[in-house]
């Protein structure tokens, strides 16, 4: 018999059991459903990933601490190492951290390929105000265009200006401006308190910035919420007049390094590990963050292969109750000409039409579902436009066919237990 012609009669077979042939397929298309879904969210969670490293960082840039050895030992007093307090004040184990200095930041900038070394300056401002209005806690980082922001009101499409601050829309309502187009222009003064030293008494003084935009809230950039984004400058010159003469004065915990090309990101980090340096580039974060999500996507595609594995027993059971069925009838085709080859085809390729089936049905209401279900996800999580749930056509392709190898294997006893059926014997059994 043609090939063709088998195919036909095994899905003509099945048809004639239509409630068993539908339930097995269902059981396939369980594992099919929790797989498709399972290689969705995974690429779904790795573009998300990707485009929250590329929101927020710059591929040319690493972030470089001074790499410190904590050995578990009680460690020895050293005035010029600062120690990391706590509520109970400096663990007596060593959780010190080495500072990066003004030497560190000179010899880093040394290194061929490295354009610009920027240290953290985080300089501890007390508050946010307007005039008329109440004070509020505010925290300042530093404005960066390779991080990309989603305005509400205003924008930077080139460059911050040293006098101008981008603020959240959090702040721009809690300042007093009734609607984030309201504060652009306006001016805004943040209040610092210069450190106490030994010879001098607390000094606060306010510094002004006129609003340039307003950032909204973004399912990417989560760099710039709760913060003042000023200029590196500005940033700077806070920094310089809380810290300036205290003993922290001019030692940081990180530093942003600038490379001239993406692709010698890498080759710095080498180098600078080398030196005694730890550092970190955008693909390090987003490898971090795929680790995590690949174990989640592991978790949920061992369940779709449990479902799988117990629908392969599913599989075997009704084919050797067909065969079991048919045994009369396999006699009678055997009789009539039908080689031993074609009637293990013709039963492989209803494990086949059963595989096909299953994954078709689990794969299509995958899609379908994931698709409608997509703009609640991303609304209840607060990602805008951004989609959890990615479905790519060779996935889903992959997974029906792969279905469909699996029950032809599953398929392969029942098939050659029908084809070495004695017809003579078949044709006699009642």
């Amino acid at each position: 018999m043609r090939t063709t012609d088998i195919i036909r009669r095994a899905g003509r077979s099945l048809r004639q059991a239509k409630t068993r042939t539908l339930l097995t397929s269902l059981a396939i298309g369980v594992g099919a459903f929790t797989i498709t879904i399972s290689l969705a969210g995974g690429q779904g969670g790795r573009d998300y990933a990707d485009a929250i490293v590329n929101s927020n960082t710059d591929v040319r840039e690493l972030v470089v601490t001074k790499e410190s050895e904590d050995t578990g030992a009680i460690a020895e007093y050293n005035p010029d190492a600062p120690q990391v307090t706590g509520p109970a004040g400096a663990s007596p184990f060593g959780d010190s951290i080495e500072f990066l200095g003004l030497d560190d930041l000179e010899s880093i900038a040394e290194i061929d390929a490295v354009t610009d070394v920027t240290p953290n300056y985080s300089p501890a401002v007390d508050y946010v105000t307007t005039e008329g209005e109440k004070k509020y806690r505010a925290t300042v980082s530093t404005f960066s265009p390779g991080v990309s922001l989603e305005y509400a009101a205003g924008g930077v499409n080139d460059d911050l200006a040293d006098g101008e601050i981008i603020l959240s829309e959090d702040y721009a309502k809690a300042l007093g401006f009734s609607t984030p187009a309201d504060a652009i222009g306006e001016v805004v003064q943040i209040g610092a308190t210069k450190q106490r030293t030994l010879f001098s008494v607390p000094q606060t003084e306010e510094f002004s910035f006129t609003v340039r935009g307003v950032s909204s809230e973004s399912g990417l950039a989560f760099r710039s919420q709760g913060s003042l984004l000023v200029t590196q400058q500005a940033t700077k010159d806070l920094y310089e007049f809380v810290s300036e003469g205290s003993p922290n004065y001019n030692r940081f915990i990180v530093a942003s390094v600038r490379v001239a090309e993406p692709g010698q990101a890498e080759e710095v980090k080498t180098i600078l590990e080398e030196d005694g340096y730890t550092a970190q580039t955008a693909a390090d974060l987003l490898g971090t963050v795929n680790t995590f999500i690949n174990v989640l996507l592991g978790i949920l595609l061992g369940f779709g292969a449990l479902a799988v594995l117990t629908s392969i027993f599913g599989i075997v059971n009704t084919q050797y109750i067909s065969v079991l069925e048919r045994t009369q009838q396999i006699g009678l085709m055997k009789a009539l000409g039908m080689s031993q080859a074609d009637v293990g085809k013709l039963f492989t390729f209803e494990a086949a039409w059963i595989g096909f089936s299953g994954g078709a049905i689990g794969a299509g209401l995958a899609v379908i579902g994931g698709t409608i279900a997509n703009p609640y996800i991303s609304e209840a999580l607060g990602l805008g436009d951004i989609y959890l749930l990615i479905f790519t056509p060779g996935q889903v392709l992959g997974v029906v066919i792969g279905l469909i190898l699996i029950s032809i294997v599953a398929g392969i006893m029942p098939a050659r237990k029908a084809s070495k059926l004695d017809p003579i014997e078949a044709l006699r059994t009642e």
